[in-house]
């Protein structure tokens, strides 16, 4: 009994934790809408939300502040929940899109569209579409190159080949940026670098929200499945979970999530890496609580980026994508030390 009312209370602190996310992301939200070249007051923001808005509120929330912070929004869903699957399917603190280079892969297709559709057609439809395909077959690389026959998988050996295949992906989009023209270059450095400054179009918000809306209801009517994963292969094999199937099945999750929001969002691959590990520091491992907060705190950490580069004079002209990488490079050099075991099992 004792036992069941510590499980209660447990569950009651991660959701009070996870309501006050919320309500932090949704203060922000409204910051992000308030602040900027052109400011506007909160009463002014209900105004125009509500249909009293002048000509300028209006060109401004509805054009510019309110479909880049949606945006922003569904990408730190994506790259966080994203995170908490890979770093639970690996049993590995430093997997994520970006280090597994799922990211990469779906970078090179997406620059593949700017080379070759871009200047043609804007079909915003197909980038979740060419970067899930070029996820997927990143994995799907990955994970041949990293795993034998008939072996446990070793997450240590998928994170090293995803890094080298990395490198690869960057070369190959960087050769393809010589074929490209002014134009097409211009969108592909902003695309790349993070860029959320300018209009962005609904179009593009209601794409991505559908993806990222789709794959974050099937990752948790999966919780329980991924929950046992993460004790341990040989454990889940025991309770009777298809580990070959659900490592699938998720990982599938998990690169479309990501691919949707690189798709749309650029550089924010260290979202996938860092909102995690906060995240499991409020809220423990338990994935149906460790998934939302995931998310909200990566969308937390990018719309606070936005805002910065918006306002600080400081920081003024860094794209936002450049922005995250830059306070996330110290926190994953700190899991880089806390994880010795890492190197020492790549070197054995």
């Amino acid at each position: 009994m004792n036992k069941e009312l510590t499980y209660e209370k447990k569950n009651l602190r991660r959701i009070i934790i996870i309501i006050i996310l919320f309500v932090i992301l949704v203060s922000t939200f409204i910051l992000g809408c308030c602040l900027g070249p052109y400011a506007i007051s909160f009463v002014d923001i209900c105004k125009t939300l509500f249909g009293h808005g002048n000509e300028n509120t209006n060109l401004v929330i509805f054009e510019f502040r309110l479909p880049r912070l949606i945006l922003t929004l569904f990408i730190g869903v994506g790259m966080g929940a994203s995170g908490v699957i890979m770093q639970n399917l690996l049993h590995n603190d430093l997997a994520s899109p970006g280090t597994l280079g799922v990211a990469d892969g779906s970078s090179l297709f997406v620059t593949l569209y700017f080379a070759l559709i871009l200047g043609k057609a804007d079909k915003p439809e197909l980038l979740p579409i060419l970067a899930l395909a070029g996820g997927i077959l990143s994995a799907g690389i990955i994970y041949i190159l990293g795993t034998k026959r008939k072996k446990p998988i070793s997450s240590t050996k998928l994170v090293m080949t995803g890094v080298a295949m990395g490198a690869c992906y960057s070369a190959v989009s960087t050769f393809l940026m010589y074929i490209l023209d002014e134009n097409q270059i211009s969108s592909l450095q902003r695309w790349n670098a993070g860029d959320l400054g300018g209009a962005v179009p609904w179009s593009n918000v209601l794409v991505l929200s559908i993806w990222i809306i789709a794959f974050t209801l099937l990752a948790m009517m999966l919780t329980k499945t991924l929950d046992v994963i993460n004790l341990g292969y040989d454990i889940a094999t025991g309770l009777g979970v298809s580990v070959k199937k659900a490592f699938f099945i998720l990982i599938f999750i998990a690169v479309g999530m990501a691919s949707s929001s690189v798709a749309f969002g650029g550089n924010f691959f260290f979202l996938g890496l860092i909102g995690p590990h906060i995240a499991r520091k409020l809220v423990g491992t338990k994935t149906k609580f460790l998934i939302p907060a995931s998310g909200i705190i990566s969308t937390i950490i990018i719309i606070l980026a936005s805002i910065l580069v918006e306002n600080v004079p400081i920081f003024m002209n860094i794209p936002a994508g450049i922005f995250v990488s830059i306070i996330s490079v110290p926190y994953f050099l700190y899991l880089l030390i806390k994880a010795r075991w890492l190197i020492d099992g790549f070197c054995n």
